[in-house]
């Protein structure tokens, strides 16, 4: 597994840094379900190409967007990473107009392995803290907006 977790790690890295939806397709299967629980509304992308357009969307907002990993586990037919995000918005983001802001965020992802590609990713992080960096929220709104 360990080759193959490398493998998958350098694919994550290649298609969130650059961008290009031919990673998407060597990474993740074709019926790929990708969950991502910090919207307003659960967001979900089944399949590849949906998949691919998202990367689409956040490297269009984000032109500058990396995707550091700082370390991954694999266990069975799972690999869990911890990685940490960075970028300027440049465009329209989720109906966030484009700000100009850096934003920078940690969070994790697990993935679902077979025959050697992703059939299933959760995605977890702070949804606040980067709206707060936005300005799409206010500071310190995780505080009641105290001081």
């Amino acid at each position: 597994m360990a080759a193959n977790t490398q493998g998958i790690t350098d694919l994550q890295l290649e298609l969130w840094n650059t961008g290009n939806s031919e990673i998407a397709k060597q990474l993740y299967s074709e019926h790929a379900e990708r969950s991502d629980p910090n919207g307003r509304e659960p967001i979900r992308h089944r399949g590849v190409h949906q998949i691919a357009s998202f990367v689409a969307e956040v490297r269009t907002a984000f032109p500058d967007f990396k995707l550091h990993l700082k370390e991954s586990v694999a266990e069975g037919d799972h690999v869990a990473f911890h990685w940490t995000v960075t970028g300027t918005q440049k465009g329209e983001f989720q109906g966030i107009p484009a700000s100009g802001r850096h934003i920078e965020f940690s969070g994790m992802s697990l993935d679902r392995l077979r025959d050697g590609k992703v059939v299933s990713e959760h995605v977890y992080f702070d949804r606040l803290a980067l709206l707060e960096q936005l300005g799409a929220a206010p500071a310190n709104a995780a505080a009641g907006g105290a001081s």
